[in-house]
């Protein structure tokens, strides 16, 4: 009796997060230290976190390069609310803030029909130049937000001996691999991202998906935003900016295609654990920041290259593949 091993996309991540781990460990041990660990999971949690809406995106075809600014200008201003009312009220208007981001961004899109990369680019100056006025205009906030009780728990709190912000990102982890992998709403979300036009005409309300998704990317946003702030405890209008490449990074690494209707919950995890490794283990090997840079860069094209070259023999047509076919407005 044979047995057959397939090795599959998320398997080589997975090895590729075991020999970053052991190998960076081997160089200096203290990488295996358990506060060690700690740190460098708290040091992707945002990013983790972001990155869960933003498959759901990019396998519908779909971008959102305003995230870093929506992060900011919701957390900024459920601070700024809180200073003068209460933590409570304040955490509300955060989340308020990063659905109309994310509602904004949606209309735009969904239902005015403008292409996602440049109207989100237009969206996050927009966004960043507000919370750039109103934090530098109020003379009691200066250039900084001071985090309130309710962002440092999400930050820096913890539970049961586990990091607050780590039980939201595997409990949003959770979430969106079912919603992804075994609902409908996730089914349409890869029959637009595949086909956009041929999802229409099989009755998918395509305008009110990618709306809706707007509308969840934008509220998990605001809740990286609270996390964001409460583990650095101010914010200042281009705190996260470093953010939006490596959760693209992260994504696309993952195996989604940023053409869409490709792409997967379990390979965005994996995406964020190597990202997370490789940050760790090139500070601890004291590389300096640009040159991470360009690793991060790297590591973004092979990942494009690898996509690429799985999608050209997934349909055995060289320099074609499924997406191809699709139109995305």
């Amino acid at each position: 009796m044979k047995i057959r091993f397939k090795l599959s996309y998320n398997l080589v991540l997975f090895i590729i997060c075991i020999l970053l781990f052991v190998g960076f460990g081997i160089y200096n041990p203290a990488f295996f230290d358990s506060f060690y660990v700690a740190e460098t999971a708290k040091m992707i949690m945002e990013i983790g976190i972001m990155s869960l809406p933003l498959t759901l995106l990019i396998v519908m075809a779909g971008i959102d390069f305003s995230m870093a600014s929506t992060l900011v200008l919701a957390a900024a201003l459920g601070g700024i609310v809180a200073m003068s009312t209460n933590p409570i009220i304040g955490m509300f208007v955060t989340f308020f803030v990063g659905l109309l981001c994310g509602g904004f961004n949606g209309f735009l899109i969904a239902f005015l029909r403008l292409p996602p990369l440049v109207t989100t680019l237009a969206t996050m100056y927009l966004y960043k130049g507000l919370i750039r006025g109103l934090t530098l205009g109020n003379p009691r906030i200066g250039t900084n937000v001071s985090a309130t009780s309710i962002a440092m728990f999400f930050g820096s709190g913890v539970i049961l001996g586990i990091p607050t912000q780590t039980w939201i990102f595997v409990f949003l982890a959770i979430i969106f691999y079912f919603l992804l992998g075994y609902t409908s709403y996730g089914r349409k979300l890869y029959a637009i991202g595949f086909n956009e036009d041929a999802a229409q005409f099989s009755g998918i309300n395509t305008k009110l998906v990618k709306f809706i998704t707007y509308i969840i990317t934008g509220f998990i946003f605001s809740i990286a935003g609270l996390v964001f702030m409460g583990r650095f405890s101010t914010i200042q209008f281009d705190s996260a900016d470093a953010y939006t490449m490596q959760v693209i990074t992260a994504v696309v690494l993952g195996g989604a295609d940023i053409r869409g209707g490709k792409g997967n919950v379990k390979g965005t995890v994996l995406g964020v654990m190597i990202i997370g490794f490789l940050r760790s283990g090139m500070n601890l090997i004291f590389l300096p920041q640009t040159q991470q840079k360009i690793v991060i860069g790297i590591i973004l094209l092979i990942s494009l290259l690898v996509s690429e070259i799985i999608n050209q023999r997934s349909v055995g047509i060289p320099g074609k593949n499924s997406s191809s076919v699709k139109t995305v407005s």
